[in-house]
């Protein structure tokens, strides 16, 4: 193995990630827009995780990483020109990676090929996101692959059919009793969340954790889920009315300085998702094993047939909340499955599989068919689009 030539090209590319670092900033500072502004940045910091990775191999190997940057270009101020420059940049990264993977193939480092191969992922993302921005997708199925195939949706949705089966369905049993209300709180969370994770604001972020927070006390019983269903049905009018209020401003309502802002962002999903898992923690600690607090919840052991969609939808919560957190840090899963994409299937699986087995629990299937018509409606018109996109 030929250690000076991955070294070169290893501190190649540090040069390339130096220069591309300064100009997403230099970007970032000179875009109006505080949401083209935030995904700079955050590609900047994608950035500097490169340097680090790259550098510390070049030591491994025992060279010296560079400090020094590629050539560093001044683009025109306007937004085009900036982000024309942006996708310049990535595009180079690509076909660099791309080469020096076959390098690292040919010295048999198996160790760096993987390691470009995963920042080449990184880039690609970038170069797709940037693309996207002067190109906007035209057609409609386009548009539902680009903007609306993500977790954000996904938990729309099953928040969505949550609510339909309680105001629709089920209302009687929460009208018999009343310890049923939790069903709609528990819906009114997700739709929250996934309404902030699709608006990308910090104030209805923080507003989306503080809602998923109220799960923990409502699942466990300490209040009840009709007053649990007042707070988040507040919680949701709030993050609408805020998202008004954020639209037409060119500065965020919050806005903290970057370090505490890029935080929050990163960490107040991350936050909710982690609440979100609590109802599968406490559901299979708790409730599905014994009773619960006979005050706030009535029984649901996963035991007997009635109790079977909620046990399922539990488990298949578990690894649900793990890929929301998984993509706060990371765009992809081992760089190759887009987190946001596998998010999204997963939500139509957890809700299709969740109709299936109430209909086979109960055996009303015409009683459910509607809802499941349309869950499958909405799989099948996703398939076509993500055909499409490919």
């Amino acid at each position: 193995m030929d250690r000076a030539r991955l070294i070169t090209i290893l501190n190649d590319l540090v040069s390339v990630e130096i220069a591309a670092v300064t100009e997403y900033q230099q970007h970032a500072y000179l875009i109006k827009d505080p949401k083209i502004v935030e995904l700079l940045e955050n590609f900047s910091m994608d950035e500097m995780s490169h340097i680090e990775w790259f550098s510390r191999e070049v030591v491994r190997l025992g060279g010296m990483p560079t400090v020094i940057p590629k050539e560093i270009k001044h683009a025109s101020k306007t937004h085009e020109e900036l982000i024309k420059r942006d996708i310049e940049v990535e595009a180079d990264a690509i076909k660099r990676l791309g080469e020096y993977m076959k390098v690292a193939e040919q010295e048999g480092d198996r160790r760096i090929k993987r390691l470009l191969r995963d920042v080449r992922a990184d880039e690609e993302i970038h170069y797709e996101t940037l693309g996207g921005l002067l190109n906007p997708p035209k057609s409609v199925l386009a548009r539902i692959e680009r903007q609306f195939m993500n977790t954000g949706t996904g938990l729309i949705f099953i928040g969505a059919f949550w609510l339909y089966f309680w105001l629709f369905l089920w209302f009687p049993f929460f009208v018999a009793d009343p310890r049923w209300g939790h069903n709609f709180a528990y819906p009114l969370i997700l739709i929250t969340i996934g309404i902030s994770y699709l608006g990308k604001k910090l104030s209805t972020d923080m507003v989306a954790a503080i809602s998923a927070f109220m799960i923990i006390p409502t699942e466990s019983g300490a209040i009840s889920g009709l007053h649990s269903s007042y707070i988040v049905l507040v919680m949701l009018a709030i993050t609408i009315l805020l998202l008004a209020l954020e639209r037409s401003r060119k500065q965020e309502l919050v806005f903290l300085q970057h370090r505490w802002r890029r935080w929050l962002k990163q960490h107040s999903l991350t936050f909710a998702f982690l609440f979100l898992m609590h109802m599968a923690f406490i559901y299979w600690f708790t409730r599905a094993i014994t009773e619960p607090s006979p005050v706030n919840l009535p029984p649901e052991s996963f035991f007997h047939p009635e109790g079977w969609a909620t046990a399922t939808f539990n488990l298949l919560l578990i690894p649900f909340g793990l890929i929301g957190m998984a993509e706060r840090f990371r765009g992809t899963l081992r760089r190759t499955v887009r987190s946001k994409k596998l998010g999204y299937w997963l939500s139509l699986m957890i809700t299709i599989v969740g109709i299936v087995i109430i209909d086979i629990a109960s055996g009303a299937w015409l009683m459910f068919s509607a809802p499941l018509i349309a869950a499958m409606a909405i799989a099948i018109i996703s398939v076509i689009a993500q055909l499409r996109a490919t």
